[in-house]
């Protein structure tokens, strides 16, 4: 199919009638009509069927619309990819991170990176790990941050930080010493971290070694934030990574290191062949200040 058969098969099946595809693209009925023929004759099969006076896919067209609709997003992509340099002259930032960085380490590097370049536009989006690294390969993102990134065929990894778990309690918990071993987490309403993420799947392992993977509290928190969040409401205790722990509100908490649990990697990932652009590592230098700041505390 070429690019102009995409066009027209995307307007049709969206708007369901010939009419409705010419107004959304500004062209003619006739020339939508053409070109969809056109596309039909060179795949050989009927796209669309007529019906109550509406166009609707044949299943060879509803699987081939599964197949374009992805093509179709990075057309429009490229698209405003090539407005935006012509308006600006620059490039552009577009940024995935886990949870954790959302809270205060990105939104601060951000904010100071916008000064430091304001004809820069900057996207960001928040993803588990795993999602992290194929819009990373599928060139949707320029940058990903994530905890303990996975080495994989045509991404990069540049660690430019490290922070470690803690444990987070209400504060007249029982729980009142500093440091903690993970023993001393027996017994205690400890709400569990699924293990979705590489961070999750350590944790989860350093639990089950100390007999904790099914210890304490029935609820299992997807992000570190919520976790935390429920400690704040009472629901138990937690242990989650330092940066989401520091970051945000921390009244009504206490805060305990916990021994045995070893330090965590934060990565910055790219693409394998993105040249290193001084934006981009302007960027990257200020995260990881606010990294380190958040780690200090």
């Amino acid at each position: 199919m070429r690019l102009r058969h995409i066009e027209i098969f995307h307007a049709v099946y969206l708007s369901g009638s010939v009419s409705g595809a010419a107004r959304s693209l500004n062209v003619s009925q006739p020339t939508v009509s053409k070109v969809l023929r056109h596309a039909e004759d060179q795949l050989g099969f009927s796209l669309f069927h007529r019906e109550r006076g509406r166009l609707f896919p044949t299943e060879k067209g509803e699987l081939l619309f599964k197949q374009i609709l992805p093509v179709f997003e990075q057309l429009n992509e490229l698209r405003n990819y090539a407005t935006m340099l012509k308006s600006t002259g620059m490039g552009r930032l577009r940024i995935a991170m886990t949870p954790a960085f959302s809270l205060q380490a990105v939104p601060k590097a951000l904010a100071k990176f916008t000064k430091l370049h304001p004809d820069i536009p900057v996207e960001i989006e928040t993803q588990h790990a795993a999602e992290v690294s194929k819009l990373i390969l599928n060139n949707t993102i320029d940058i990903g941050i994530v905890f303990e990134a996975i080495a994989a065929p045509g991404i990069q990894i540049h660690r430019i930080g490290e922070t470690e778990f803690v444990c987070v309690s209400p504060a007249k918990h029982k729980v009142t010493a500093d440091i903690l071993d993970l023993n001393d987490l027996r017994d205690m309403p400890l709400i569990q971290l699924n293990a979705k993420s590489p961070l999750g799947q350590m944790l989860s392992n350093k639990l089950r070694n100390f007999d904790l993977g099914s210890a304490g509290s029935s609820i299992v928190a997807e992000t570190y934030h919520l976790a935390k969040r429920l400690v704040e409401q009472g629901a138990g205790i937690a242990v989650i990574d330092k940066i989401t722990a520091f970051s945000g509100g921390k009244a009504g908490l206490r805060f305990h290191e916990v021994k045995g649990l070893g330090p965590i990697r934060v990565d910055l990932v790219s693409r394998a062949d993105d040249p290193v652009i001084s934006y981009k590592k302007d960027f990257a230098e200020l995260l990881q200040a606010e990294i380190s700041a958040l780690h200090s505390r």
